[in-house]
């Protein structure tokens, strides 16, 4: 369709506009006129054929009312105008524009000249400006806002410029920068102290400088010649100079006992905020710092004499030694002072020399005389007598009665001398370090008692360590100390006391001996409560490397070695690849970090160790163990190996026994109890491995009573972290020569579980359960103790190989994590709200003892609160509200399947997976499902499935599939829901982010915002730190949480919704 163009409009009382146009179409042009009133078209008509063929509009009719509405539309907009701040904006910047242009082109720039007036000891400064001639400014705030606006301003019939900084030379523009600074400041103050508004700023003749404006001043005028005014009205011209001024003087004795100091030229002295400026005849000087420090106040204390500016100062004869001795020096280097009528010389101290005395009348006492000599007069500390003829160094005097203050609590009533006694710390600090801080100060005279007085720093202890059979003993020689005194010893030392007092009275240093080395054997060999380090001593060999370690980092003790002992040292710390054989048949397949995990097995068996392979999740933890087994096998066929992991994990482990150990026989004890029991009957030919679940082997314990294995594996060990459990004690009943656990996660929420594997592994390792709560759990995790952290580490670190992705798979991608946060709308917000009040409330109301009681019920409650976030319908079932989380979940799922993503997604709730199925299939999105009800061999179809086909989203339960999966199709891993554990979270996202793996995986953790899921965030990462610490993997658990913290998770969490 052509152009519309309007021809004629006409109005009628009711409202109707008749609107006539003519419309273009082709090369013809038709006639249309519209009757409209309102948004109705009542009538139409055109010169089109179309017009009268067809009932509604024609084509051109319909041109012709939009055009109608657009015009209607545009006539309707109201109308813009420029408000006048947006007038002065576009102003300020055309007139800057024009006052550069005029600047640039004028012949001559404009000059400012300062000129300086004293007035009230304070520095004023005014303005002349001018070319050749100069004007006085007589309003420096309207040359400042004439500045800042680039105003045109006259000052008279021959002067007369846009004030830009362009116009002004280049002294004159600094100053005029100044200028302005300092008189916006004058406003500011000025606005402050007059609040009423519109009221009127006086006009600024001249401006008093203040502190910090005098030194930005006196920057901009070095080097410049200025007019100053005094105070009386001359002027005079000045010379501004950097530089520090020399002066002279002259001190004489005055009236009957003093002197007086006067200077023998006038000044006058300014003050700015950091320097000083001094004015002497024709000169300014601008001091330096230094100089103003020095100076300073000894001008300050002078003042004018006679009207005239001569300054001068008088003193009591009294003061002039301390003048001489503390005020002349420093002011020497500025000031020289000559005297006239007075010998200064004899007012200099006479130089103090203290003397100390020490003494020690009993054991536990210690005495002090001190004298302070000047010349042949002594003084005592307690001496008030005041000696005409002695000037007394006041200072030194002082820093000596303050040393002796420092180590000398009391003194004898005669005032004879100072003591401290019944005070061994503070007898130990004069001993350690007090003595030579009084050598210092003067000289140090000790007496025969006192020279027995002794911190003894040397006190060498012996170790001599020997290996029999199964057994390390420890011979330990403490100098001929007693049992009680070393066990005195030994205590002092657990309490961080840096001395122990001996029987002969003399101090031993605690810090420079072997005993601190005794004192950490003794407490991690768990020898505490038996007559302790005395005689032969008898530990089980599994200690072999702390204690090595313990020994190796000890200072002031001798250590005896037998060769036994350094032998099983030597190969636990460097375990060598030659001295082990890995299988042929994986030679080519183990990467070189899972051949280092074979030898370190081996090593560990070869001295009938156990250790935990705690490497990060999807490194290969299992084919490290096949090795191991395939490698047992050709040595010993008749060998036999139990491994024991969840229940879906066993067929997992058959399929991989089976590719990397096709020559292992192996049996998997599933199936009902009779097939079970038929399977490990006796009569039945012995399989080399046997592969089960937790569950059944406690089912099937007296099924196992009779065999003995040569290796017992436990997979995801974090499976008996609680020893009280049967899984825990079903798996301790297993008779094998060598243990070893595998888990990502040796440490899941408390430092309990790894007692429990250890005690699985070397029973007695970590001691008795409440013991290893006693010394490590409690001081670690309630105190934040180091020394026990450092203890712990020690003891298990070489039983225990734990490395990362990031630094044994450089070819691994990186794995991008996100949190990704979501607000709840309106209906879940209240529902979570109130649901939230009301557990805190009842947390409030109840005690800690009713707390303990009701964990469970609290837990069900905060379980309440994560599904309220997640989907108010897990909880109400009409409730018919929207899931903020849920769209936030579709909208990643969606974006990521049309970008040909694979997408893992974890909750622990399986109803959540319920209601994210549904709505995938209304989007057309296939999925697979995983929960704990899938079978074991469905799992593995599933698995497979889903590693090989389109489809593009696998929904899984956190507990079913969090562990024994790999799924490297999948690149995108989001977790619906936080869990406490976030090691949980970190091994479900490790079922992608594994060996395998080609691409980056994308990991985003869904949280609702201002909920209990941020502090759940939170709390993951409080926990991080420690374990990391520990084993080096984070944990975190509702467990650890008490009454006060879970009320403050709530108050936290929840103040965005209220």
């Amino acid at each position: 369709m052509g152009k519309v163009r309007f021809l004629s409009s006409e109005s009628f009382w009711k409202g109707e506009e008749n609107i006539k146009t003519s419309v273009a179409d082709g090369n013809r042009v038709y006639q249309v006129s519209l009757l409209i009133k309102g948004d109705c078209i009542y009538q139409a008509t055109c010169q089109c054929p179309a017009h009268k063929e067809y009932k509604g509009l024609c084509c051109h009719e319909a041109a012709a009312a939009f055009y109608a509405m657009e015009k209607r539309e545009a006539e309707a907009s109201p109308h813009v105008s420029t408000p006048p701040e947006v007038r002065r904006m576009i102003h300020t910047y055309t007139s800057r524009e024009m006052t550069k242009l005029m600047a640039s082109k004028m012949e001559e720039k404009i000059h400012l000249e300062p000129v300086l007036r004293e007035k009230g000891g304070m520095l004023r400064i005014y303005l002349k400006v001018g070319i050749s001639r100069l004007y006085l400014v007589k309003d420096m705030a309207a040359f400042s806002e004439a500045l800042e606006c680039d105003a045109y301003v006259e000052y008279g019939k021959q002067l007369g410029f846009y004030h830009s900084l362009e116009a002004f030379d280049d002294e004159s523009a600094r100053l005029a920068e100044e200028i302005n600074r300092a008189v916006g400041e004058y406003r500011y103050l000025y606005e402050k102290l007059n609040p009423i508004r519109g009221a009127m700023m006086p006009v600024l003749r001249e401006l008093e400088l203040s502190p910090g404006a005098c030194d930005s001043f006196m920057k901009a005028l070095i080097g410049r010649t200025v007019e100053f005014e005094t105070q009386e009205g001359s002027i005079k011209e000045l010379k501004v100079k950097k530089e520090n001024p020399r002066l002279f003087g002259v001190i004489r004795a005055h009236g009957r006992d003093g002197a007086r100091i006067s200077l023998l030229d006038e000044i006058t002295v300014f003050y700015g905020k950091r320097r000083m400026y001094l004015i002497r005849e024709d000169i300014l000087y601008c001091c330096d710092k230094g100089c103003t420090a020095v100076l300073k106040e000894f001008l300050q204390a002078m003042s004018p004499r006679n009207g005239s500016r001569i300054l001068s100062v008088e003193m009591s004869e009294k003061d002039l030694p301390s003048f001489c001795d503390y005020v002349l020096p420093r002011i020497s280097g500025y000031v020289s002072l000559e005297s006239m009528g007075i010998d200064l010389e004899q007012y200099h101290t006479e130089p103090l020399r203290t003397k100390f005395y020490f003494d020690s009348p009993s054991a536990d006492e210690i005495t002090l005389k001190a004298e302070f000599w000047y010349g042949s007069v002594k003084f005592t500390p307690f001496d008030r007598t005041r000696y005409s003829e002695v000037f007394r160094d006041q200072v030194g005097e002082l820093i000596v009665g303050t040393l002796i203050k420092q180590y000398f609590t009391g003194r004898y009533a005669d005032d004879s001398c100072f003591t401290v006694k019944g005070d061994e710390e503070a007898m130990f600090s004069l001993l350690d370090g007090g003595i030579s801080e009084f050598e210092k100060h003067g000289e140090v005279y000790l007496s025969n008692a006192m020279k027995e007085r002794r911190i003894l720093s040397e006190s060498r202890v012996s170790v001599g360590v020997s290996l029999q059979g199964e057994w390390l003993n420890l011979q330990v020689d403490t100098g001929g100390l007693s049992s009680s005194e070393l066990s005195e010893i030994l205590s002092a030392y657990r309490q961080k006391q840096t001395y122990y007092r001996l029987k002969s009275g003399d101090f031993l240093r605690l810090s420079e001996t072997g005993f601190g080395t005794l004192a950490e054997l003794s407490k991690g060999l768990a020898l505490d409560d038996r007559q302790p380090l005395e005689g032969e001593i008898h530990v089980p060999r599994y200690r072999s490397l702390y204690l090595d370690k313990v020994l190796k980092d000890g200072r002031h003790i001798d250590v005896n070695r037998d060769s036994a002992f350094k032998s099983i040292v030597r190969n636990m710390n460097s375990v060598r690849e030659s001295d082990f054989e890995v299988p042929p048949s994986l030679g080519d397949i183990l990467r070189e970090y899972q051949k280092h995990g074979f030898f370190w097995f081996r090593t560990l068996d070869v001295y009938g160790f156990g250790g935990i392979l705690a490497d990060d999740m999807g490194l290969g933890k299992t084919i490290q163990v096949i090795a191991l087994l395939v490698d047992e096998a050709r040595k010993n066929p008749d060998m036999k190996a139990l491994i024991v992991c969840p229940a879906s994990l066993i067929y997992n482990w058959e399929s991989e026994l089976r590719r990397f150990g096709p020559k292992l026989t192996v049996t998997v004890v599933a199936g009902s109890g009779a097939e079970r029991a038929e399977l490990l009957s006796v009569g039945r030919k012995p399989s080399q491995v046997y592969v089960t679940s937790y569950d059944l082997l406690r089912r099937d314990t007296a099924l196992y009573r009779s065999m003995e294995f040569r290796f017992q594996i436990i997979d995801e060990a974090q499976y008996i972290k609680n020893h009280a459990t049967q899984n825990a004690r079903a798996v301790k009943r297993i008779r094998s020569v060598t243990k070893f656990a595998l888990t990502g996660t040796p440490i899941e929420n408390r430092l309990g579980d790894l007692w429990s594997i250890f005690d699985y592994l070397m029973p007695g390792f970590l001691y008795s359960y409440q013991k290893f709560k006693k010394e490590f759990e409690v001081p670690v995790l309630r105190d934040g103790d180091k020394a026990a952290l450092k203890r712990l580490h020690r003891m298990i670190g070489p039983f225990l190989l734990r490395r990362y992705k990031k630094d044994v798979l450089k070819d691994l991608p990186d794995k991008l994590e996100s949190v990704v946060y979501s607000r709840l709308g309106k209906s879940q917000r209240s529902l979570y709200a109130a649901n939230a009040i009301k557990l805190k409330k009842e947390l409030e109301s109840s005690g800690d003892e009713q707390y303990q009681k009701r964990r469970i019920q609290i837990l069900a409650e905060l379980t309440r609160l994560r599904q309220l976030c997640c989907d108010p319908g897990l909880c109400y079932e009409d409730y018919k509200g929207g899931s903020a989380k849920l769209e936030t979940c579709m909208e990643l799922i969606l974006g990521g399947a049309e970008s040909g993503h694979k997408i893992l997604l974890f909750s622990q709730f399986t109803s959540m997976l319920d209601i994210l199925g549904e709505r995938l299939s209304k989007e057309g999105i296939a999925y697979y499902k995983l929960t704990g009800q899938t079978g074991k061999e469905e799992r593995m179809e599933l698995v497979n499935a889903f590693n090989h086909d389109e489809v593009p989203v696998f929904l899984i339960s956190l507990k079913a599939g969090g562990t024994g999966l790999n799924l490297t199709a999948a690149d995108v891993v989001i977790h619906f829901d936080p869990w406490w554990n976030l090691a949980a979270q970190n091994q479900a996202t490790d079922r992608a982010h594994r060996i395998g793996q080609k691409k980056v995986v994308s990991v985003f953790r869904l949280i609702a915002k201002d909920t209990i899921e941020e502090g759940i965030l939170r709390l993951q990462e409080m926990k991080k730190e420690l374990t990391d610490q520990v084993i080096e993997n984070e944990a975190a658990s509702f467990g650890s949480l008490s009454r006060e913290a879970l009320i403050k998770l709530l108050e936290e969490e929840d103040a965005g919704l209220y």
